[in-house]
């Protein structure tokens, strides 16, 4: 049977992947294909290159956000992306979507033609940094004709994807939204928790279709808040291990 997982977008509560991936491998689960939205699409790509939960879970703890946050001046955002490319093209190790060992996608937004961009081939770091280029922050990636940004402004969790990659069973990752009430200090929160409100209308309209969903309850975790990876592992780790409970035998091995 080969099992595809999607992972969705979130920003800091992606981090909850990596939990969900850990349970994964400790019940001797090993997806088979792998698509990935914004910050699913950063840790998707790190998975699909041979990179293991565990080792995810030191590099998410130990890299901090100074190691790919690069603030420029530019009328298209605050943040060039650059950092983040560069760091992807390292830890991949520069390799290319289609030669990463285990098959992956990742979805950005193309803002001119309203559509979804589904990246299947050409470098990774590419694919995902235009998967989580939040517009105002990140520079958008100018790619031929379009100009891609964050795919959670398309499809949050693309598990839709996962059939037409030859998946017989799809395990959907939903990090879902935040709860909390807080007043927003700089233009950065601001356009965190818009974006946050929008997804959350737009996850309440298309609703993750995969023979499993997972659903880390990280309502109390904002979007900017990356110093509680620990946290968002352990919520993750905790859900899918409820999940595959109640799934029983269907997955295990």
């Amino acid at each position: 049977m080969k099992i595809g997982i999607a992972l969705g977008g979130g920003a800091a509560r992606g981090y909850a992947h990596v939990g969900v991936l850990k349970a994964l491998e400790r019940h001797g689960i090993h997806p088979d294909c792998v698509v990935g939205c914004s910050m699913g699409a950063l840790l998707g790509a790190l998975y699909a290159s041979g990179i293991s939960a565990s080792r995810m879970e030191a590099l998410a703890i130990n890299v901090t956000p100074k190691r790919w946050m690069d603030l420029t001046i530019s009328r298209n955002g605050i943040m060039s992306g650059k950092k983040l490319e560069s760091m992807m093209t390292t830890l991949t190790g520069g390799r290319s979507i289609e030669e990463l060992p285990i098959p992956f996608e990742a979805i950005a937004a193309d803002v001119v033609s309203y559509e979804p961009y589904i990246f299947r081939e050409g470098p990774v770091s590419t694919a995902v940094r235009a998967s989580t280029a939040i517009p105002a922050v990140f520079e958008p990636v100018y790619l031929q004709d379009k100009i891609l940004v964050d795919g959670g402004f398309v499809d949050i969790v693309p598990a839709d994807l996962l059939a037409d990659m030859g998946a017989d069973f799809t395990i959907a990752v939903d990090v879902g939204f935040s709860s909390v009430t807080y007043k927003p200090t700089n233009v950065v929160e601001i356009l965190l928790l818009s974006i946050d409100t929008l997804q959350k209308q737009l996850n309440q309209l298309k609703i993750p279709k995969a023979d499993l969903v997972i659903k880390p309850d990280l309502r109390g975790i904002r979007p900017n808040q990356f110093d509680k990876v620990e946290d968002c592992i352990s919520i993750g780790e905790a859900a899918a291990e409820r999940m595959l409970s109640q799934a029983g035998n269907v997955l295990m091995p």
